[in-house]
């Protein structure tokens, strides 16, 4: 969500993938292997990787109160 430091010193292309009625959710890209085109292992461990996009959007409605749930 773009909060933590690349471990690349740069990051990949940005990505909007949900917005929490708050706030823009944006994720990383990241980087492919030239070799392999499969995203890089630095990438792959980052907590701001769009594959964790699913895991975080799942994880707030988990913990939104019954109230907001039933509105």
């Amino acid at each position: 969500m773009a909060t933590v430091k690349c471990a690349l010193k740069k990051r990949g292309e940005p990505t909007h993938e949900w917005n929490d009625g708050i706030k823009d959710r944006i994720y990383c890209r990241g980087w492919l292997d030239p070799m392999t085109d499969a995203p890089l292992s630095e990438c792959l461990a980052c907590p701001d990787y769009v594959d964790k996009a699913q895991d975080d959007l799942e994880a707030f409605y988990r913990n939104r109160p019954e109230s907001a749930e039933k509105e």
